[in-house]
């Protein structure tokens, strides 16, 4: 398999590689530290995974402050969809996915597959974690 040096820290990569999983600079065929493509799915049409990294994940905690259950209750009374907590678990999503992209851009990664999302509740309810989770790797188009 042919290897490529870093120019900033000399590590060997594969050729097809993009970025440094040692130090995450870019080989110079992007221009910046393009947005990783995300998937459910475990292929991405158009691209060949030609190696498989590792798990990433990204997570966060959030709690719900006494104002924040004070209108998730009266919301409550009134049935229906909760606001307040549907904004909340919106914006932990988006961290915990952008947590899973950095942690794959550090190790490297072009893309993410099968990436999932997971909730638990702790503290006796009263805090959720939010995790996103997947596959890291490095793809390269198919060729026609």
């Amino acid at each position: 398999m042919s290897t490529k040096p870093c120019k900033t820290c000399g590590n060997l990569s594969p050729e097809y590689a993009h970025f440094c999983p040692n130090c995450g600079d870019t080989f110079g065929d992007v221009t910046t530290k393009k947005d990783l493509i995300v998937v459910t799915t475990s292929i991405i049409p158009g691209y060949e995974i030609v190696k498989a990294l590792g798990t990433v994940h990204g997570m966060t905690v959030r709690t719900r402050g006494v104002g924040g259950k004070i209108i998730a209750g009266i919301e409550s009374m009134f049935g229906g969809e909760v606001t307040s907590y549907s904004s909340e678990a919106e914006k932990a999503r988006k961290e915990s996915m952008d947590r899973l992209i950095e942690n794959a851009k550090s190790i490297g990664a072009d893309a993410v597959v099968r990436t999932d999302f997971e909730t638990s509740d702790i503290l006796s309810g009263t805090a959720t974690i939010f995790s996103a989770y997947g596959t890291a790797v490095f793809i390269k188009p198919l060729t026609k």
